[in-house]
């Protein structure tokens, strides 16, 4: 009896070990699973984060980059606007060159006695020497009697080549010899800046008579004074 006893003893003891680690495994599967579940959870928490935080550096790069071409478009708008605005204030153009808004009557010129059109006289222009020209109304100011020349010249502020420009008068250029086609001259006229002072050459010579006319540009409505020169087939009497 006390054997079988100590036997069953022995057995229930073994069978409470096995219980326990039973229940230990268990506990640390479980652990296990809970801190597998955390890293996972952890992960997704971070790949959540990360994708948040990558839209948010995308959305704030967007916005920059939107802003900057932004920034860019306004800048070459106000850029034109203003340079738009200058040219507007400070005079007009011809040739790539600004005009000299305070051109008088030239001296020592001997004025045309028989011209076809005379000091005061009320004429459209038809000439295309720059923008706001053609059909401009205008008064004329001065007739002399002198020839024209249409010349090439290179601008003193190291500008472009001014082609085929018209016109200047036998006073207004500097040459050694007779004013012909093909004569390389100094030019003396100021009527636009960059001019007084530029080598250059003839390029045609038109008989005279050289009118000086006072008018209103079509574009810009800035009134040009004393503007030189035209030619008597530039100019077209109005009825």
């Amino acid at each position: 009896m006390k054997k079988r006893n100590i036997m069953t003893s022995l057995s229930v003891a073994a069978l409470s070990l096995s219980l326990l680690s039973g229940v230990a495994v268990s506990a640390d599967s479980m652990s296990n699973m809970h801190d597998m579940s955390s890293m996972k959870m952890e992960k997704k928490t971070t790949k959540k984060s990360t994708k948040k935080s990558t839209m948010k550096m995308t959305k704030k790069s967007a916005k920059k980059t939107t802003a900057k071409k932004s920034t860019m478009k306004m800048t070459k708008k106000s850029s034109k606007k203003m340079n738009m605005k200058h040219s507007m204030m400070s005079g007009m153009m011809m040739d790539g060159l600004e005009m000299n808004m305070n051109s008088k009557l030239p001296k020592g010129l001997k004025k045309a006695t028989h011209a076809k059109f005379h000091v005061g006289q009320k004429v459209t222009l038809k000439a295309k020497h720059m923008e706001g020209m053609y059909n401009a109304k205008a008064t004329v100011a001065g007739v002399y009697k002198t020839d024209l020349y249409e010349i090439d010249f290179m601008p003193t502020n190291g500008g472009k080549m001014v082609k085929n420009h018209k016109w200047v008068v036998a006073s207004e250029l500097k040459a050694k010899g007779a004013l012909k086609a093909g004569k390389k001259v100094t030019v003396l006229a100021d009527h636009m800046y960059d001019m007084k002072g530029a080598k250059g050459k003839i390029v045609k010579v038109h008989k005279g008579p050289a009118y000086v006319v006072t008018f209103k540009d079509t574009k810009t409505k800035m009134v040009m004074k004393n503007h030189k020169w035209l030619t008597q087939q530039e100019l077209k009497a109005i009825k």
